[in-house]
């Protein structure tokens, strides 16, 4: 028996569907014969009582959940995420450096200092990538700092509010799609695929509503990985080899019948009803993993 520890906040059960996913490792685990408890941020002091840490909060190396995995990795015990794995994704410039340095299929993609957007570089890129392209800060998470732009005043209106948290964007090629392909892995093996889809007349799956701070959201239409593309799959799994071993969530363009990578997530959506809906094991082999 292992205690397992699974580090959240709040928010964490705003959401039904992320709640529901919540308790459903809870339960897998205690079949298995194992101890699962939820623990905050006041409970930092306990994780050495514990076996193993499954962060669920969202993951950043300026975050307390960057700071339970720093502890747990240092203790020694088995953790979901592991803290280099939040510092390489949570920095997508380092991680497409990896990609081009290890064969990884992505999209076109340069990088940005303030010292470079100039109206020649602008307009390279521009003829480089064609109209629009997408810029992007290089620590985003759900969407967000990710925008479209197709001139070079929106692209240096764009560009001065991603410098305001970063030295550096990134700016990559536009590929229109109906959906993104989204491959749930975990220390090498395919766990769940689904598809993200656009929410209609959008171009991303989670798009701001106009003058509210929330989401609208694309639907998630899941497949039994056994049924998916064997190509899709290798290339996930390729681009989660130059991270790491832990849980990922890579996201996949198919054009023309080619797969690049968009970018891996550390700590990706589990949500009940959702990414689990085709192959429901994922749980068992999520506590397996960290139990092992």
């Amino acid at each position: 028996m292992k205690r397992i520890a699974c580090y959240v906040e709040k928010y964490n059960f705003s959401y039904a569907r992320e709640a529901e996913a919540l308790y459903c490792f809870k339960q897998t685990a205690e079949r298995m014969g194992h101890e699962f408890e939820f623990i905050f941020r006041n409970d930092l002091s306990e994780i050495p009582s514990y076996d193993a840490v499954f962060i669920r909060a969202t993951t950043d190396p300026l975050y307390t959940s960057y700071v339970v995995s720093k502890t747990a990795w240092e203790l020694g015990l088995k953790v979901i995420d592991d803290p280099e794995s939040i510092r390489i994704c949570a920095n997508k410039i380092h991680q497409y450096r990896l990609f081009e340095r290890r064969g990884v299929p992505c999209i076109p993609t340069v990088f940005l200092s303030k010292e470079e957007i100039h109206h020649r570089q602008i307009s390279q890129i521009f003829e480089h990538f064609g109209k629009p392209v997408v810029i992007k800060a290089p620590y985003t998470s759900f969407s967000k700092y990710v925008e479209k732009v197709s001139c070079e005043s929106s692209f240096r209106e764009i560009a001065k509010k991603f410098f305001r948290r970063s030295d550096f964007i990134v700016v990559q090629k536009f590929m229109p799609s109906r959906f993104d392909w989204r491959v749930g892995v975990l220390n090498g093996e395919v766990l769940y695929v689904c598809k993200y889809m656009m929410p209609k007349g959008k171009w991303k799956h989670g798009v701001k509503r106009r003058g509210k701070p929330s989401f609208i959201w694309g639907r998630t239409v899941a497949l039994k990985r056994h049924n998916a593309p064997e190509e899709l799959k290798r290339t996930a799994i390729k681009a989660c080899s130059v991270i790491g071993h832990g849980l990922y969530g890579v996201d996949i363009k198919e054009i023309n019948g080619q797969y690049l990578v968009v970018e891996v997530n550390d700590n990706p959506s589990i949500y009940r009803g959702y990414e689990d809906l085709r192959d429901r094991d994922l749980y068992e082999k999520i506590i397996r993993y960290l139990a092992d």
